[in-house]
């Protein structure tokens, strides 16, 4: 993609939310397995703002400058479990496309090739990526025990469908296109983009409305 779009799309404003862990000691160590999830996690969220900032930078395509922050906080909630228990963060001090996990430095450009080729492509990307965050995420969910995880994880969730409705959304009016998901079932996806902007603890919303460019833009709530 030769232009930059940012005509195409609003910016809607962005909220923040609770997502981080109590700072209260825990009172057991992790297992293997959960430290693995928590290892994951926080480099697949690292995908996410990774990807959004570049395609961002490449396209000028709003929605991923609106959501790029928000995955920001994401990682940062992750983060702070590592921190928590004592877990080297494998994020810490890499750049763009730089990851521990070989599968996401291999992803990361798998997706940048594919987000430059067009709108609807940029789009599919930002979809396709938080479709493999929602089944991440439920599956940990569906197995975790530990309550500062599973707060963590819930707030992840919830903004990822909330980011999952925002390109869904600007796929459907702005492209007549529709992306296919490949993590979560398409009943599942049905039931997330059609249900309305979850509200988080600790997020905060404004009605704002933005005209812009060509008249595309749209009001939109703000994205945790």
């Amino acid at each position: 993609m030769q232009q930059r779009h940012n005509s195409y799309f609003s910016s809607p404003d962005r909220g923040d939310c609770d997502c981080h862990a109590p700072s209260s000691e825990p009172t057991t160590a992790l297992s293997a397995q959960e430290i693995a999830d928590l290892l994951h996690m926080v480099e697949e969220e690292k995908l996410a703002g990774d990807v959004y900032e570049t395609l961002y930078e490449k396209t000028g395509i709003q929605n991923f400058g609106n959501i790029v922050q928000a995955e920001r906080r994401h990682q940062s909630a992750v983060q702070s479990l590592l921190k928590r228990y004592g877990i080297a963060d494998p994020t810490l001090g890499k750049g763009l496309g730089v990851f521990e996990n070989s599968k996401f430095a291999d992803l990361y450009q798998v997706l940048i090739t594919q987000g430059q080729q067009s709108i609807a492509d940029a789009l599919k990307v930002g979809a396709k990526i938080e479709d493999l965050d929602i089944a991440d995420l439920n599956h940990l969910l569906a197995n975790c025990q530990r309550s500062d995880f599973v707060r963590v994880y819930e707030n992840l969730n919830r903004g990822s469908r909330n980011h999952l409705r925002s390109f869904d959304r600007a796929l459907k009016t702005h492209t007549q296109e529709c992306y296919t998901p490949e993590h979560i079932s398409q009943a599942q996806y049905d039931a997330i983009v059609s249900a309305p902007h979850e509200q988080g603890r600790g997020c905060q919303e404004h009605s704002q409305q933005r005209g812009r460019g060509q008249g595309h833009g749209r009001g939109e709530r703000s994205i945790c």
